[in-house]
């Protein structure tokens, strides 16, 4: 079983980093008020929180949980901004996320896609959280899937 001691400091950054990422990223690109923001914020810790799936990367998922839960998204958000659009501040979260797979290649294939699938779900129930998937959202779905390979 993977855990913690199987990655380097920068990689346990990335791996904790991404679920934060993905959650900011999906509502960068929400067409949606503050009620429907509300909304987003609560499905997107939730899922961070509480992964729908079981599987052999639930241990390391598990050491995962409270290292994201307890990242800064306005710190993140500011990270990328530097008076950008925000197009270009989701492609600089995705690329926070691409670190995250490159530090996934390195453990047993089964639990790699495991931890994808979770990184995907957080997204996922962002979207599906106020009023339907927007195309917008759908388009960066479609891109989180590509990158996280599923």
């Amino acid at each position: 079983m993977t855990d913690r001691s199987d990655f380097t400091d920068e990689q346990w950054h990335a791996l904790t980093d991404a679920p934060v990422a993905i959650m900011l990223a999906m509502a960068l690109v929400g067409e949606h008020g503050p009620i429907s923001m509300m909304k987003e914020s609560a499905a997107g810790a939730k899922a961070i929180s509480r992964p729908a799936h079981s599987g052999p990367a639930d241990q390391l998922i598990a050491q995962i949980i409270p290292d994201a839960a307890d990242k800064e998204a306005r710190h993140d958000a500011k990270q990328h901004m530097g008076g950008t659009t925000p197009n270009v501040v989701v492609d600089g979260l995705l690329e926070d996320v691409s670190k995250a797979v490159d530090a996934l290649a390195a453990i047993p294939a089964e639990e790699s896609a495991q931890v994808r699938q979770w990184y995907y779900d957080v997204g996922a129930a962002v979207a599906a959280a106020s009023k339907g998937v927007k195309p917008a959202e759908q388009e960066l779905l479609d891109r989180l899937k590509g990158l996280l390979s599923l």
